[in-house]
């Protein structure tokens, strides 16, 4: 586009040249056209008005592969070639996997130990539970009878032993007594005459029996009031509490091992998920040696420094996660991404049709429509006269298998059509003061005349009024001296 714009500056320059030799042999001739002036007739035609611009071809969707296996461990062997064609899936890169099998093979093994560990883990905790059942169930069984015994001894055996003695012991005193009572009248009755030493003898050798017997009744149930029984009762007690002890110690013991067998459980299952996870990891690990394409493309290896020196990526290159290794366009759908002029903007819309052309293919026209137009101006340009651009988009249609992303291509969008409108060379429209004006020539003479534009390119312009059909309109300005 600035080349163009330099041609029609360097033909212009020339033209004013022209002109000027014409104007010295003005004097010596008696018309405008004697001038050798150069004129154009106004008439009656037709033009389009087009917006063109130059712009870079690329492909809609692109992707850039690169290496997602971690550090450095990645290094090439296998690389498909560059330009190559591939269609989706297509294996584009193929890493070594060696040390990625064996970081999985290992962690496998690891991962099958760990679930042998946890399934007895589990067991020992059901274990655990089930011996700490029992234990609990016996300890509260031993409490139960203790405090049976010891309600039995209180309320049952003990009174009853203690009842039992006291009737032995008041059985032997009633039989002592009466005995005691029958030596005496033995003994009335020998003082009265009635003498019978044997007897006597044999009654008083029976109380002293029963007196022994008595006493040691008597003993038997004072020593079980004042001494067994309580010790008894003290006892049945102390077994009472000792159960109640034993049974509150299983308890936290209980809790204890339990809670214990759940923290092996649980740092195995952790042990476990952590050799899982790594284990997967090291399996997308794996499974990242082998980068196939995302979608149908074409291949550009890319280029970047390496040992030293700028170049595309070969076999046996070791490469750094997520390290650009080639750029995949799908050249099935195309764009174009160029800009145009800031006075240009209101001559276009998104939807618009437009043609296109490639430096690659000059003799081959592609259709296009513009799909994206820039909201904010890109800035000045250097070189352009500090005009503003925005950026534009334009799509291709359908598909060419001969184009290929950086390729220079031309844009011309027809922005609007003249019919059968009065029009002039544009270089033949004069501007001052805002206003619009030409200068028809009149005999020897020009006129300089106000006349109003409508549409116009780069050629010519739409007169609206101001001049007619035939008029012929000076290219130049004249001289002021053959100007009215």
């Amino acid at each position: 586009m600035k080349t163009e714009k330099i041609m029609k500056y360097i033909l212009f320059s020339i033209f004013l040249i022209a002109a000027g030799f014409a104007l010295m042999r003005f004097g010596k001739s008696g018309s405008a056209e004697d001038m050798s002036i150069p004129v154009e007739t106004a008439a009656i035609r037709d033009f389009d008005i087009m917006v063109n611009t130059v712009g870079t071809l690329d492909a809609e969707r692109s992707f850039m592969i690169s290496s997602s296996v971690r550090g450095d461990k990645g290094r090439i062997i296998y690389l498909i070639d560059d330009g190559a064609k591939v269609e989706n899936n297509t294996v584009l890169i193929k890493l070594d996997p060696t040390p990625f099998e064996e970081e999985a093979r290992r962690l496998k093994e690891e991962v099958i130990g760990l679930e042998a560990a946890l399934e007895s883990a589990q067991q020992i905790l059901e274990w655990e539970k089930n011996q700490m059942e029992r234990e609990i169930r016996a300890a509260e069984f031993n409490l139960k009878i203790s405090r049976i015994d010891l309600k039995k001894l209180i309320e049952g055996d003990g009174p009853l032993q203690l009842s039992q003695y006291k009737e032995e012991m008041e059985k032997v005193k009633e039989d002592y007594e009466r005995h005691q009572a029958y030596i005496a009248d033995l003994e009335t009755l020998s003082q009265k005459g009635y003498s019978n030493p044997t007897e006597i003898t044999m009654a008083k050798k029976k109380a002293s029996e029963l007196k022994e017997k008595y006493g040691a009744a008597m003993k038997k149930f004072s020593s079980y009031k004042e001494h067994v029984y309580p010790s008894s009762e003290q006892t049945a007690k102390a077994k009472v509490e000792k159960s109640e002890i034993e049974l509150d110690q299983i308890r936290k013991g209980s809790v204890f091992k339990i809670a214990k067998a759940v923290s092996v459980l649980n740092e195995t299952k952790s042990r476990l998920q952590h050799s899982k996870d790594s284990l997967t990891q090291a399996q997308n690990e794996l499974n990242k040696t082998t980068i196939k394409a995302p979608f149908a493309g074409i291949v550009v290896l890319n280029e970047t420094f390496m040992d030293g020196q700028k170049r595309k990526p070969r076999t046996g290159d070791r490469v750094l996660q997520n390290q650009p290794l080639l750029y995949l366009p799908d050249i099935s759908s195309m764009l174009v991404k160029t800009q145009v002029r800031e006075i240009d903007l209101h001559k276009i819309s998104i939807g618009q049709k437009c043609a296109i052309r490639t430096d690659a293919y000059p003799d081959t026209l592609f259709d296009g429509e513009i799909t994206f137009l820039g909201i904010l101006a890109s800035g000045r340009v250097e070189g352009m006269g500090g005009e503003k651009y925005f950026q534009l988009t334009v799509s291709l249609k359908g598909e060419n298998s001969k184009l290929r992303p950086g390729m220079t291509a031309r844009i011309s969008v027809l922005a609007d059509q003249v019919k059968n409108s009065l029009t002039i060379p544009v270089q033949a429209v004069f501007d001052e003061g805002g206003r619009k004006y030409c200068y028809k020539a009149n005999g020897s003479r020009f006129k300089k005349i106000q006349i109003s534009v409508n549409r116009q390119n780069e050629d010519m312009a739409e007169i609206v009024s101001g001049i007619e059909k035939g008029d012929r309109i000076s290219l130049v300005m004249p001289p002021l001296k053959n100007t009215d």
